[in-house]
């Protein structure tokens, strides 16, 4: 199964943390590793809708599913509620696209670091192990219309 995460770079203990997760997700179901170059870092949790579009629409390589990391933490000022719903916002509508590959959203927002923290732990309470272990629950359901 070829599975692609983009991640951002920002918060990158949080975000390698989800990497990570999902990694030991995809050895626990399929006995060998994902592909590092199928691993895609972005600076921000921003730029991820951005980069998943173009695994998307340019890409070479026929994805079965794309997973998107990352970690935007409130701060003092209004950037993490605009920065959190457009990103929201944009997988949502990634997610619609007409290669019928599942996108998976794996942004955490959280209102302080140790709740971002407490997301990462080593074991199957991971985001990055939950969310890819939805995508490949979601690209056997895809199969499902394909038979």
């Amino acid at each position: 199964m070829r599975i692609a995460i983009v991640a951002s770079n920002f918060n990158k203990e949080v975000t390698d943390g989800l990497i990570d997760g999902a990694l030991k997700c995809y050895k626990s179901n399929f006995g060998n590793e994902l592909d590092l170059n199928f691993v895609y870092k972005v600076p921000g949790a921003f730029e991820v809708p951005s980069f998943a579009n173009q695994l998307l629409n340019n890409c070479n390589i026929k994805f079965d599913a794309i997973i998107t990391l990352g970690c935007v933490i409130k701060g003092e000022t209004a950037h993490f509620e605009y920065i959190s719903e457009s990103v929201t916002k944009q997988i949502m509508e990634l997610s619609l696209n007409k290669n019928n590959i599942p996108v998976l959203y794996g942004i955490l927002t959280t209102y302080n670091y140790q709740q971002a923290l407490d997301r990462i732990k080593n074991d199957n309470s991971n985001k990055g192990y939950e969310v890819m272990s939805a995508a490949i629950m979601m690209v056997n359901q895809f199969l499902n219309f394909k038979k």
